[in-house]
Order: structure tokens, then C-alpha cells, then sequence
């Protein structure tokens, strides 16, 4: 016989299928900022506040995490911060000589390197500012140095001291003489270090034209490039000369015994306002030169004062000071600014997303996207908010794949190289439809949910039906079933259906 089954509810296979929102957390971590030096020896002032380095090798590179005292020597914990952006894949292995020299021809700076403990020349240690050729006449490429010279004759009837030929008639030299007399300088010329100003050769002060003369060794490697980014030390300040200067025929760096700029005091050149960029390694006396009275470099007795925040724009003064061994003591004031010319970096996590109705949704659209990339800026990473992202490609589309691209620009505004990803999307569910039949009878539940699912007509129009869920309540009221149908299709999309009037019977044998 057939009995009618009322049952209060029956749950059959049922499948919970929700679309739930995204809770999207973007953090992007700041270390705090301060002054730090790798490999260098600091010393607390008197105040017991600012910075003292001494110069040398000493990059600036982190920020001081722990403190402590050790034989008058403050030992500084780091954690890296500041990046250091040259390119060192492509550094020379060691070739027998001492250093290694980078021209970068966009910021007119020279960086000298020395080896690494595995044998490359990837240690910055001295920054110079130079004067490359005007209209790109310094060729750029790798050479080897060859031939010196202390005085060489060059185009136009000038004269230069410390030439050291990089290729052909390319060299390193001093500033141009109108005749081989240090007292004969094109003043005007000096005062254009920092910028191109020759017809090819690689211009400098005597001082350190005379450093890479003495200390460099034929067969040095020269590499001369283009670079948006001065170096790792930074690009130094250019010396300028009042050209209604008694003593303005002479390089003031010269160490010549009779040059008239050595006047029996200690003087520091080099020490006026210089730039930084944010976030970037540098060393805080990069091209500043002290000299004694008699002209002898005491750079390495220089003092710097003051605390500079590399990962925050802005002008910090500082002070740099040298004491001779008479005791003779002088100080000049000085400015590093911090600046940010450097557009951030775009970093695609995932180039291709799948986004469903919800997920596409004005409100959750941009979330999801941006949850694809991170914005990178002078090694911090950037807040999401700086993003732009071009979603209106798929604001009135249902389905396909789009191609969005994806903008960023930071607080100095800097715009990012915009990058794209592909969104495959898919606003539509699975459509249920109603049956006309609605009678059943079947031998238990499973039978009954088989049956159900060939009845009821379930379809997706683009990504089809990954998951079909189905139950059914007795309804008292009515004396009859209201079969509970859910859908989602490939993309998350979800339908629900509540469907009345159905008949069900089991059999049974009693």
C-alpha cells in the first residue's frame, strides 16, 4: 500500500551556499624614521641628541633599533630601511685593481666601488660630482682606462690637470686652463660641475681628478650610464667660485703649496645644500672635502652633526666640522633635503581575477582588485587608497573577460608605470525553473531527490552549474511541500528558489 509521509522538515544533500562580503584589511608598515650608519663609528654629542658621523665608507642604510655603549663607541642595532637602488647584477669582477668607476651621465656623478667579500665591485665608497659632455657627447658603455697625463692639452686650446684617458679622447680631468698655469681656471666652467658642460670628457675638481689619478691604476674598469637615481652615496654639492673673487683663476681644491685659497685655516668645501632621495641609502658627507691650512686633505677627521629622516621629505641642517692638529677648528652649516622624485612600483600579485556579482559590486568591484596588486614605495609599502583603478570597463557588462588597468601615484605625486590584470566576470545565476509535474512518488528520500533533480530544470548561461542544492518542508496550512532549490555557478553566483504545491508519496511494504 502507499503511505503518505508527513514529515515536519527533511533535509536532503542540502547544500548551504552563501555569498558572503570580503573583509579586506590593508596595512602598509611604517618603520619609524631616524638617522643610521652601517659600519661606522658614532660618537653621542654633547647634547646628547644629534648624530656625529665621521666620514669614509659610511652609507646610511637603516634606522637604530637598540643602543649601547662600548669603549666610547656607540654600537648601533639596525634594522635595513633605506634601499639602496643601483643595479649590481651587472658589476665587474675583481680585474687586479682597487676600484671600479660608475659615470652616470642624467645626474653628472661619479660613485668609485671597491670589491665585496665575494670578489665584485659592489662597495660604494667615494662620490664625486662631475661635468659629463653636453648633447650626450660622453659615450656610454664599459671601458678600460689607460693612458695619464699631468697636464694634457685638450679641444679649443684649453688645458687640463689629472687627465686619465677612459676611451679615445674621452678622459677624466680637472676643470679646463686657459694655459698650463693653476691660476688660469675657466671659472665660469667650474661653476657648472654638476651639470653637463664639456664636449665628452668627464670633468671634475682638481682634488678629484687627482684622487682618481693617484689611486686608480691603468686597466680601471669606467662604466658610463643614464640613471634617474645619483648613486648610493648621493650626488655632492658643487663648489662654486665668485668669479670677482681675488683668487678666482684657482681650483680651490687644488692641493698645490701656492695655491692662494690655502690660508693657513682649515676649510671645508662641498658643504652646502644637497638632496636625497626619499627612502634611498647616501652617506651624509658625500663630496665634502677638508682641507688643512696647507692644503692637506683631513677629510677623515670631519665630524657631521645632525639627525636627517630619509624617509620623510623635507630640508634637516646639519653641520660638518673639522679640527686640524694645530687644534684650529672650523664648522660650516649645511642642508640636506629629502625629496621624492621617484615613482612607486606596481606589483601584480595575480594578473587574471575571477569576480561574480557580488564581487563585482560598485561597493566590493575596486576591493577585489586592489586585493590583486601591492603599490611599493622606496621599499614601503603604500596604502591602497593610492590606487587608481579604471573599473568602469565592466560596470555595464554581465559577462566576458576585460582587460583593467591599474594606476597608482604617491603623496608627491609620482605617477606608478600602470600595469593591467584581467577580470573574468560573471554577474548572472543559475536560472531555476519551475516544473509542471509536481506529483511524486518514491520509494525514500533519496529517491525523491533524484527525481526532484530531473524535474527541476536547472541552467547558467556562461560559466554553468557547478552545485545544485535541494530540501523540501511539509507545509500544514496547505497539506502539501515547498521544495527548497539553491544553484551556484562557476563564478559564485548564487540563486535560490522556493517552489509550493508539491505532491510526494513513498512507497512502502509492509
Amino acid at each position: 500500500m502507499k503511505l503518505r509521509k508527513k514529515i515536519g522538515i527533511t533535509l536532503l544533500s542540502l547544500t548551504l551556499m552563501t555569498v558572503s562580503g570580503m573583509g579586506i584589511l590593508w596595512a602598509a608598515s611604517r618603520v619609524e624614521q631616524a638617522d643610521v650608519i652601517k659600519n661606522s663609528p658614532m660618537e653621542e654629542s654633547s647634547e646628547g641628541t644629534e648624530a656625529v658621523l665621521r666620514p669614509g665608507s659610511d652609507v646610511v642604510e637603516a634606522n637604530p633599533q637598540e643602543v649601547s655603549s662600548e669603549s666610547n663607541e656607540t654600537v648601533v642595532q639596525v634594522e635595513q630601511v633605506l634601499r639602496d637602488m643601483e643595479d649590481y647584477s651587472q658589476a665587474p669582477a675583481d680585474n687586479g685593481c682597487p676600484y671600479y668607476i660608475k659615470v652616470n651621465r642624467a645626474q653628472n656623478v661619479v660613485t668609485v666601488y671597491t670589491l665585496d667579500e665575494n670578489g665584485y665591485y659592489t662597495k660604494p665608497i667615494k662620490a664625486m660630482v662631475c661635468s659629463v659632455g653636453m648633447n650626450d657627447g660622453t659615450p656610454t658603455g664599459t671601458f678600460e682606462t689607460s693612458g695619464k697625463y699631468e697636464w694634457c692639452s685638450l679641444v679649443g686650446g684649453v688645458y687640463g690637470q689629472y687627465a686619465y684617458r677612459i676611451q679615445g679622447q674621452i678622459m677624466f680631468h680637472s676643470v679646463p686652463y686657459y694655459s698650463m698655469n693653476k691660476s688660469k681656471l675657466e671659472t665660469e666652467e667650474y661653476n657648472k660641475l654638476g651639470e653637463a658642460a664639456s664636449l665628452g670628457c668627464v670633468r671634475l675638481s682638481v682634488a678629484d681628478a687627482k684622487w682618481i689619478y693617484d689611486n686608480c691604476p691603468r686597466g680601471t674598469i669606467v662604466t658610463i650610464y643614464d640613471s634617474d637615481y645619483p648613486g648610493p652615496l648621493g650626488k655632492p654639492v658643487a663648489e662654486t667660485i665668485d668669479v670677482d673673487e681675488e683668487h678666482a683663476g684657482w681650483d680651490p681644491t687644488d692641493p698645490d703649496e701656492e695655491n692662494p685659497w690655502h690660508t693657513g685655516e682649515p676649510r671645508i668645501l662641498g658643504a652646502g645644500e644637497r638632496t636625497i632621495e626619499r627612502g634611498c641609502t647616501y652617506q651624509m658627507a658625500c663630496g665634502v672635502l677638508a682641507l688643512d691650512g696647507s692644503g692637506n686633505v683631513i677629510t677623515e677627521q670631519l665630524v657631521v652633526k645632525g639627525t636627517v629622516d630619509a624617509m620623510t621629505v623635507g630640508e634637516y641642517p646639519v653641520v660638518y666640522e673639522v679640527e686640524d692638529e694645530e687644534g684650529n677648528v672650523t664648522s660650516v652649516a649645511g642642508v640636506i633635503r629629502v625629496i621624492d622624485t621617484i615613482a612607486p612600483s606596481i606589483v601584480v600579485k595575480q594578473d587574471e581575477i575571477m569576480l561574480n556579482r557580488a564581487q563585482a559590486s560598485s561597493a566590493n568591484g575596486v576591493a577585489n582588485i586592489a586585493m590583486c596588486v601591492d603599490v611599493v614605495d622606496s621599499g614601503e609599502l603604500l596604502s591602497k587608497d593610492c590606487l587608481d583603478i579604471h573599473i568602469q570597463r565592466i560596470e555595464d557588462k554581465m559577462q566576458g573577460s576585460y582587460e583593467i588597468t591599474i594606476q597608482a601615484t604617491d603623496l608627491a605625486g609620482n605617477p606608478a608605470e600602470p600595469k593591467k590584470i584581467t577580470v573574468h566576470l560573471d554577474r548572472e545565476a543559475p536560472i531555476i525553473e519551475e516544473p509542471e509535474q509536481k506529483i511524486f512518488t518514491a520509494s525514500d528520500d533519496e529517491d525523491l531527490e533524484q527525481q526532484l533533480r530531473k524535474a527541476i530544470l536547472v541552467t547558467d548561461n556562461y560559466s554553468d552549474v557547478q552545485e545544485v542544492g535541494i530540501s523540501w518542508v511539509w507545509e500544514p496550512a496547505t497539506g502539501d511541500y515547498t521544495v527548497l532549490v539553491t544553484a551556484k555557478d562557476a563564478y559564485g553566483n548564487v540563486s535560490t528558489a522556493f517552489l509550493h504545491g508539491f505532491d510526494f508519496s513513498f512507497e512502502t511494504n509492509e
